[in-house]
């Protein structure tokens, strides 16, 4: 009986067509039990939810805590300790994140003090005043529509409409149901109790992360390397690094940019006399934290408000909202982000739409750092794959290209030949034009 030997290539076929019909099994159990499976990564998200926001509270204070200790708290540890440098490193870290969590603390306990007595008043006028403040609209209106006699009676109809939906809608529906909503308060209790839990508990896990930071990051490391070769793990270690300057670039100008966004608008309710400044102000500085469509979605109920007691106000309030948002999306935000996105306007309307569609509310805000280490890595791959095969990387290569000669892998654009040619609309490339040449001769 003769050797039995196993060709490689057999071989490798072999198990690729193994893998791929396991994939294509699993693919389709996938696919028929998405429903379990969806609602089991939900349930395990749940569960893991205060530790994935304690993590991301962690990685949002570590800047600060950096900060304070370095600059503050490790010095003045060196001093208390006589230069013991394990000692005064401990001290300054828990001093740091101490100081930094009180400062969250304080900055939320300022927010819902700035924020919840004026939102109360504000609904609260606008339930009770709500007849008064369309008379009123009405009124104005009308003076200002007494020339157009035909838009003033389509006006009119329309606003009666409005406002007797409206006034039906509060007697009817939102008034009545006022003592199912106290006792639903009541019954949800228990869920203002698991969430409280979970804050207390995100809060813990942020500390202890924060504070034992270099000794997690060792424990990752050393679990990569047991992983992966140093050459992929060294890859891996780039791509966290650049993801951790998109995320912290990107979140620490949007930050800075509504602060400020927020104070030019506090100031500006102020010189027209709105009421409401610092509800209004804080409404349009947190918006703004989401690209392209927080601007909209923040001036929308600061109008209204503003609306119901002064018309001429929010039409004022209007145009200096847009003429901010110009002023930051063409100067200020550019200024303080700089180039840290790098992407389009496109691109980041793109990011942020998938990102909603995939994550929700939070994913408007992470889907364009998400988008940016995306489209680096594309990029790295794409530029990767040229050099490789000796093609240039520059886009500008690109532009206008007929093809890439095979021979000497030079690019060949498209170029006019004669004014007969662009008359004809035909366009020829540098070797048609050789051709045509010693045609010529």
């Amino acid at each position: 009986m003769g050797n039995f030997k196993i060709e490689k290539k057999y071989l490798y076929w072999g198990l690729t067509a193994f893998l791929v019909i396991i994939a294509c099994i699993a693919f389709y159990s996938i696919i028929q039990h998405w429903s379990g499976i969806r609602a089991a990564v939900k349930s395990l998200f749940k569960i893991l939810s205060p530790f994935i926001w304690g993590a991301a509270l962690a990685y949002l204070l570590t800047p600060i805590v950096r900060v304070f200790q370095e600059e503050l708290f490790q010095p003045l540890g060196m001093r208390i300790n006589r230069g013991d440098v394990t000692k005064a490193r401990k001290f300054g870290r828990g001093m740091a994140i101490t100081f930094a969590i009180i400062l969250m603390i304080a900055l939320i306990s300022v927010l819902i003090y700035l924020i919840i007595p004026q939102l109360y008043e504000s609904l609260e006028s606008l339930v009770t005043n709500i007849s008064g403040s369309i008379e009123k609209l009405q009124k104005w209106a009308d003076r200002w529509l007494e020339n157009y006699p035909i838009l003033e009676t389509n006006f009119s109809d329309v606003l009666d409409d409005i406002s007797g939906s409206f006034t039906k809608w509060v007697k009817e529906t939102l008034l009545p149901q006022m003592t199912t909503i106290i006792s639903s308060v009541s019954t949800g209790v228990i869920n203002v109790v698991k969430a409280l839990a979970n804050i207390v508990i995100a809060t813990a896990v942020s500390i202890y992360i924060m504070y034992s930071r270099e000794k997690f990051t060792a424990q990752a490391k050393k679990i990569m390397y047991s992983i992966f070769t140093p050459r992929y793990s060294r890859k891996i270690l780039n791509v966290l690094r650049f993801t951790d300057r998109a995320f912290m670039g990107f979140f620490s100008g949007k930050l800075l940019d509504s602060l400020l966004i927020g104070i030019i608008c506090y100031i500006a309710c102020l010189i027209i006399g709105i009421k409401d400044s610092v509800l209004i102000a804080v409404i349009v500085g947190i918006t703004n934290i989401i690209p392209v469509f927080g601007p909209f979605i923040g001036t929308v109920p600061s109008a209204l408000i503003v609306l119901m007691y002064s018309p001429i106000k929010c039409l004022i309030f209007v145009i200096f909202i847009i003429v901010l948002q110009q002023f930051d999306g063409n100067f200020l935000g550019p200024k303080i982000l700089g180039s840290k996105t790098g992407l389009s306007g496109f691109w980041v309307l793109f990011s942020i739409i998938v990102g909603a569609g995939l994550f929700g509310p939070i994913g408007m805000i992470i889907g364009v750092p998400l988008f940016v280490v995306f489209a680096a890595g594309i990029k790295s791959l794409v530029n990767n794959k040229l050099k490789r095969h000796g093609l240039p990387v520059n886009i500008d290569i690109y532009d206008g290209l007929d093809y890439i000669d095979p021979e000497t892998n030079k690019p060949v654009k498209k170029t006019y030949a004669g004014n007969a040619n662009i008359a004809a609309g035909k366009i020829l490339t540098e070797k048609e034009k050789e051709d045509k040449s010693a045609e010529d001769k």
